[in-house]
């Protein structure tokens, strides 16, 4: 009799394979266009509220968009709480710091008020996406990184084109070791610098300068870095020598 029964469970699972079919096993477009992802939890300074980013595939646009969503630090109020990515709490968790779409174009830093009205303000309007934020120790500075392009001029003085002309697109010129990157293509030159603005909103300030970029390979990336406790000096990596781009890993 036991013999019988160890061959009826041996035949279960051949019947529920033989059941499953492409769809069950293979990933498809219709998987990518359901896939959802969760990443970078922030734990609010009391501990009560967990803070994350939830990114999801637009159909209609075809495009990743990406939102904050809110819930206690039980799992219970699970909730959307404003469209944006990679928040920051403040240290007295009154307020978040976080990217958004805004204003002239791109990427930009919003901070949004914790309390029940919300009301959110537009901190930067720069030109280039910034990058890795982090609130000053006492709230009243944002530090972030971001792109300074480094233009390669023309050895040879071109004329203005006419007006309603359409001259072919001047030649890219690369000059650095680490000139592309998968899923990006061509990347624009320049070196990443660490800036500095008021929490309240104003004009960023470039903390870092040079042709070394503040990053751990020296020419590209955003650079991890660090407040002091007193607020006064931010730490950071970086390869700061003229060949760093292609010195990184020595």
């Amino acid at each position: 009799m036991r013999s019988v029964i160890v061959a009826a469970l041996l035949v279960v699972p051949s019947v529920a394979s033989s059941q499953e079919t492409a769809s069950d096993t293979l990933l498809t477009v219709n998987h990518y266009l359901d896939w959802e992802q969760v990443a970078d939890p922030q734990t609010s300074p009391d501990g009560s509220q967990i803070l994350y980013t939830r990114r999801w595939v637009n159909k209609i646009e075809d495009r990743w968009d990406a939102g904050l969503w809110i819930m206690n630090a039980d799992g219970s109020k699970n909730r959307f709480l404003v469209k944006g990515s990679n928040a920051r709490w403040s240290p007295d968790g009154t307020r978040i710091a976080y990217f958004a779409d805004g204003e002239p174009k791109g990427t930009q830093v919003f901070v949004r008020w914790m309390d029940a009205e919300g009301a959110t303000s537009q901190i930067t309007h720069v030109d280039e996406t910034p990058a890795n934020l982090s609130w000053s120790p006492d709230g009243r500075s944002l530090a972030f990184a971001m792109l300074v392009k480094n233009e390669t001029p023309w050895k040879i003085s071109m004329p203005a084109a006419p007006e309603g002309a359409k001259w072919t697109p001047a030649p890219r010129i690369v000059d650095r070791l680490h000139y592309r990157r998968d899923r990006t293509g061509y990347v624009e030159q320049g070196t990443t610098q660490i800036f500095l603005v008021p929490a309240e909103g104003g004009t960023p300030r470039q903390l870092t300068k040079g042709d070394f970029g503040t990053s751990e390979l020296g020419g590209f990336g955003a650079p991890s870095y660090d407040w002091t406790p007193d607020g006064r000096t931010i730490v950071f990596d970086g390869l700061r020598e003229a060949d760093a781009d292609y010195r990184y890993r020595e």
